[in-house]
C-alpha cells in the first residue's frame, strides 16, 4: 500500500489529493508521494566552537602562532595568567619580581619615614610605590630588549673587569664584597645580571647619540616602538 504524504507538513494524503487538509498548502501531483523518512543520520554541520578549532589549527600551520595571538581566535595565554605582571617586547614581568622590589622599598621607605602601611594613608603610599615600581621595571626592561634589537651584547669580561672596578672603588675585598651582596640578599650571579642590564642601557642610549638623537628623543622613540602590555592592576 502506497504511504502519501504531504511534502510540506507529512500528514496523510489521499489518491489523488493536491491540496493538504493539514496545513493548507498545494503541491504538485508528482510531490504527493513521500517516502518514510530515513533512518540515517543526517550530516552533522561543525559547531561554532568545531570551525574555530579547525580555523586555529590551520592557522598555526600556515601562518603561525603570532597569528593566532593578533587574530584573537587563540587569546594571549598570559593574559589570564595572574603571575605576570606585563608583557615587554616578548618577555615577562612577574607579579613575584614586582612584589620582591616593593618590599625592599618598603622596608626602605617605611624606615625612613615610619609609614604604618595598614593606615589608610600606609596603603594609598603603598599603591603609589608599586605604580613606580613597575614603571621602573617595564622602562629597564624596554631598554634592554630594545638594546637586544640593536645588537648590542656584553661580553663575560666586561662584565668581570665592571666588577673588579666596583669592587676597587668601594675599596672591598671578595670576602667583603659577598658579605656586601649577602646583606642586601643579592648573589653574585644577580649582580653580575645587574651589571651586565647597566652596561646593556648605557651602550644602548650611547647609540642614539651615534644616531644624532638626543638622549630624550632616543628614549621616546625606543618606548614608542617597544610593544607593551600591563595586566597588573
Amino acid at each position: 500500500m502506497e504511504n502519501n504524504k504531504c511534502p510540506h507538513c507529512l500528514a496523510p494524503l489521499g489518491n489523488g489529493v493536491t491540496v493538504c487538509g493539514e496545513c493548507g498548502k498545494e503541491f504538485d501531483a508528482g510531490q504527493e508521494r513521500m517516502e518514510q523518512p530515513s533512518t540515517s543520520v543526517p550530516e552533522q554541520r561543525p559547531s561554532g566552537k568545531n570551525i574555530y578549532a579547525i580555523l586555529a589549527v590551520f592557522l598555526v600551520v600556515v601562518g603561525g602562532a603570532a597569528l593566532l595571538l593578533l587574530t584573537g581566535i587563540v587569546p594571549n595565554p598570559f593574559k589570564g595568567d595572574a603571575s605576570v605582571a606585563a608583557i615587554v617586547n616578548g618577555e615577562k614581568i612577574y607579579q613575584g619580581d614586582v612584589d620582591q622590589k616593593l618590599d625592599v622599598y618598603k622596608k626602605i621607605y617605611g624606615q625612613s619615614s615610619k609609614t604604618d602601611f595598614n593606615s589608610p594613608e600606609g596603603k594609598k603610599a603603598l599603591a603609589d610605590i608599586r605604580k613606580q615600581v613597575l614603571n621602573a621595571m617595564l622602562q629597564e626592561k624596554i631598554l634592554v630588549t630594545e638594546a637586544v634589537k640593536e645588537n648590542i651584547a656584553i661580553s663575560p669580561q666586561e662584565i668581570k673587569d665592571k666588577i673588579s672596578g666596583i669592587k676597587k672603588a668601594m675599596n672591598l675585598s671578595d670576602k667583603d664584597f659577598e658579605e656586601f651582596l649577602k646583606g642586601h640578599a643579592m648573589s653574585i650571579a644577580n649582580f653580575e645580571k645587574r651589571v651586565e642590564k647597566e652596561a646593556l642601557i648605557t651602550r644602548l642610549i650611547a647609540k642614539g647619540t651615534e644616531k644624532g638623537l638626543t638622549k630624550e628623543a632616543w628614549l621616546k622613540a625606543l618606548n614608542e616602538r617597544a610593544k607593551v602590555e600591563v595586566f597588573m592592576k
